[in-house]
C-alpha cells in the first residue's frame, strides 16, 4: 500500500500498486498535462485483464485519467488466489476499495467506477459499501443475478446437478486449454471462435498480451488458471441485488439483449432507484458488448461525466 512500480507499456503503463498480501497490477493511461483529469477505474469480466480492454479505453485518455486493473487470480496481479478458498465476489470487492482508496488518496477525490460483467457488479458492490470513493458508475452488462436464482445455483451445485461440478460456464472454464507454444497460436485458436466470434483480431490480440505469462522455455500458459476462473463462476455467495439500493452516484446501465447477465428485475430497480440515470439496453449485443459497441460505451461515459461534472 505504499508506492507504485512502474513498467513501460504501449498505449499506456503497466503498473503495480502494493497490497497488504502481494501487488495489484494495473494498466494506467495518464496525461500529466492534464493533471486535474477526472479519474476512471476499468475493472475486467471473469477470465480476462485489464489489457483486454485497451482499445476501449485508450481513445478516452484525453478526457480520462484512467486505471484498469488486473483482478485478484487475474493477469499479473501476484495476491493469494487459491480457488478452494473462494465462495463469494466480497474478496475482489474488498481489494476493489482498497485499491480506489488508495487512488482517492493520490489524487484527493472520488474515482468514477467502470466495469464488465463480474467489473460491473463488484463495482456496484464497492460503491454501495464505501459511496465516499465513487463519483459515478458505468456498468457494462454487470452480473446482477437475483438473489433467489443465487441459491437455486448454490443448490444445484451441491446436489450436483446439471454436472458434478457446478454449471455450463465453470465445467467450460475449467476445460479451456492453458498453455500455448507461442501468442500466434493462441491468436489463432481463439480468432472466430466461442466467446471470442464477435471480437477484433486487434482486441484477442490485447487480451492475449495481458493474460498470459511466458515460462522459462518461452511457451506461454494463460495467467488467470482454469480452476480459479471456473471457482469466480460458482462462487455465487455473495448479494449483488441489494446494494443498487444504497448507491449514491449517477450512473449509467448499459446491458445486452438476449443472453445478458444483468437480469430481470435489475434494470427496472436501478431505474427506480435513480430516475435520472441512464438504462441502455443494447438488443443486437452479446454480454461483449466492450468488444462489439465500444463507440457507445465511449459516448455514454463522457456523457456520464458531463452529467457528474454538472452536479
Amino acid at each position: 500500500m505504499n508506492g507504485v512500480v512502474t513498467a513501460p507499456a504501449p498505449w499506456g503503463e503497466r503498473k503495480s500498486w502494493r497490497d497488504r498480501d502481494g501487488e495489484i497490477s494495473f494498466i494506467e493511461w495518464a496525461d500529466e498535462s492534464n493533471a486535474d483529469c477526472p479519474t476512471l477505474h476499468f475493472a475486467h469480466a471473469n477470465g480476462f485483464n485489464g489489457l483486454t480492454y485497451r482499445q476501449l479505453l485508450s481513445p478516452l485518455a484525453k478526457d480520462f485519467c484512467i486505471r484498469a486493473w488486473d483482478a485478484r487470480g487475474h493477469g499479473l496481479t501476484s495476491l493469494p488466489a487459491d480457488p478452494a478458498n473462494l465462495r463469494n465476489w466480497y474478496v475482489y470487492r474488498d481489494d476493489l476499495i482498497r485499491f480506489i482508496e488508495g487512488w482517492a488518496e493520490e489524487t484527493g477525490g472520488p474515482v468514477m467506477l467502470a466495469g464488465h460483467s463480474m467489473g460491473g457488479a463488484l463495482s456496484v458492490m464497492a460503491a454501495a459499501e464505501r459511496p465516499d470513493l465513487v463519483r459515478g458508475l458505468l456498468l457494462i452488462d454487470p452480473v446482477l443475478i437475483p438473489n433467489h436464482q443465487r441459491r437455486l445455483i448454490g443448490l444445484a451445485q451441491k446436489l450436483g446437478i446439471g454436472g458434478s461440478n457446478g454449471f455450463a460456464l465453470a465445467r467450460g472454464a475449467e476445460k479451456r486449454r492453458a498453455e500455448f507454444p507461442d501468442a500466434e497460436t493462441v491468436l489463432r485458436a481463439y480468432t472466430g471462435r466461442g466467446a471470442f466470434r464477435t471480437w477484433p483480431q486487434e482486441v484477442i490480440a490485447d487480451y492475449i498480451e495481458g493474460g498470459t505469462v511466458a515460462r522459462d522455455d518461452g511457451t506461454l500458459e494463460l495467467a488467470c488458471k482454469p480452476a480459479w476462473e471456473a471457482a469466480s463462476f460458482r462462487a455465487q455467495g455473495h448479494d449483488s441485488i441489494s446494494p443498487i439500493a444504497q448507491l449514491k452516484a449517477p450512473f449509467t446501465l448499459i446491458y445486452a439483449g438476449p443472453g445478458s447477465t444483468c437480469r430481470a428485475p435489475s434494470p427496472a430497480l436501478m431505474a427506480a432507484h435513480d430516475p435520472q440515470a441512464t438504462i441502455l439496453r443494447i438488443g443486437r449485443a452479446s454480454h461483449f458488448i466492450p468488444m462489439e459497441f465500444p463507440e457507445t460505451i465511449r459516448r455514454e461515459m463522457l456523457d456520464l461525466q458531463a452529467r457528474i461534472a454538472a452536479g
